[in-house]
């Protein structure tokens, strides 16, 4: 076989395998129209656009890059689903379940997450600008250098959740549980923070310049570089407080809440 035969041999193949992989996605795709259940689908790259995808059925389903804008996805079970690069804009993902998926580097603008169970998902590199994510879970969630610009998380579930290098400028974390979550290198300006457990929470080089920390619970946590200068030291659930600029490079500090008799 001379070299043009078999350049021309592997053309055909990889044709053949194209096709193949098309037909199984279109199968796919009508078989999710039709049933609303597509567990372990290949959906790669899809337009599920004009898709009503309430309640579906997409376990381990392969949605990176897909088209998912203003999708309605409440309920929808994408437990360990692939939705890597996927666009999710303003796609409503209440009450879905997302536990272990990948989100990585997906678009959730203004998306719809309240109540939603992002336990241990990967939301790193995330764009979640405006996202409402009252009240969902993100334990264990990796959310590190994600954008959560103005995004509300009221009452969320942020234990043990990784936000390393994250931008939460001007987020609404009220009542946020962040135990021992890692806050290192956030950007924190602007955040509200009221009546949030930040119990053991590492905030070391993190940006909390007009953040508000009113009724906020920080014991044992980790302060290390951090600039707490232009805001309010003195807050009702902290006492003994110290503030350390960060040039000062201080040891870590712990603030202890206060008893009540």
């Amino acid at each position: 076989m001379n070299f043009k035969t078999l350049a021309f041999s592997v053309i055909l193949s990889t044709l053949g395998f194209a096709t193949v992989a098309q037909a199984e996605n279109e199968s796919d795709l009508q078989r999710l129209r039709t049933t609303n259940r597509c567990p372990e689908c290949d959906l790669r790259g899809a337009n599920l656009q004009q898709f009503d995808l309430r309640g579906a059925h997409l376990f381990k389903a392969q949605l990176q890059g897909a088209n998912l804008r203003g999708v309605d996805l409440r309920s929808a079970n994408l437990n360990q689903a692939n939705l890597y690069d996927a666009d999710l804009t303003q796609a409503n993902l209440a009450d879905a379940n997302l536990f272990d998926a990948n989100l990585r580097n997906t678009i959730l603008e203004r998306a719809d997450l309240r109540e939603a169970d992002l336990s241990q998902a990967d939301l790193s590199q995330v764009n979640l600008i405006k996202a409402d994510l009252r009240d969902a879970s993100l334990v264990n969630a990796n959310l590190s250098e994600s954008y959560l610009n103005q995004a509300n998380l009221e009452n969320a579930d942020l234990r043990q959740a990784f936000l390393f290098n994250s931008d939460l400028e001007a987020a609404n974390l009220t009542r946020a549980n962040l135990l021992g979550a890692d806050l290192r290198r956030a950007n924190l300006d602007r955040t509200n923070l009221e009546s949030a457990n930040l119990t053991a929470t590492i905030l070391a080089d993190t940006n909390v310049d007009r953040a508000e920390l009113s009724q906020t619970v920080l014991k044992g946590s980790v302060l290390q570089g951090t600039d707490l200068a232009p805001i309010v030291c003195v807050v009702s659930n902290v006492v003994n407080c110290v503030i350390s600029p960060a040039s000062e490079q201080a040891e870590d500090l712990f603030f202890e809440p206060e008893i009540e008799n």
